[in-house]
Order: C-alpha cells, then sequence, then structure tokens
C-alpha cells in the first residue's frame, strides 16, 4: 500500500471536490454502456442502463427515509 507522506492531511477529499467526476464510479459504468454502444449493442445498453436508473432511484428512497 502506499503512503503518501508529502500532501497536507485532506488533500484527497480536496481533489474530489474539486473533480468528482474523474473519481466518480459513475464513469465507469458510462464508459461501459459506451462501449458496449459502439459495438452495436444498443438494445442490452438500454436495459443496463435503465435497471441502473432503477437502482439509482430505489438507493436515494431507502436512503433518505433512514435519514
Amino acid at each position: 500500500m502506499a503512503i503518501d507522506s508529502e500532501s497536507p492531511p485532506g488533500s484527497w477529499r480536496d481533489e474530489m471536490e474539486r473533480m468528482p467526476w474523474k473519481y466518480s464510479q459513475n464513469q465507469k459504468v458510462d464508459w461501459a454502456l459506451a462501449e458496449l454502444r459502439i459495438r452495436g449493442m444498443w438494445t442490452e445498453a438500454t436495459v443496463l442502463a435503465n435497471e441502473i436508473n432503477v437502482l439509482k432511484a430505489e438507493l436515494e428512497a431507502l436512503r433518505g427515509n433512514r435519514g
């Protein structure tokens, strides 16, 4: 495991706040869906994208009810 002994405390949090899209899981999912579409798998990509949106909505609802 790498240990950053040079950056001040909170550097990673600050970096995430400046560029959340760069470290986001969504970027990987969007890339994967784009790869499917490039290969002509539009129906499959649409099915997966719809399911992901449903799951995100369900998670948001669950988190909203807990909080």
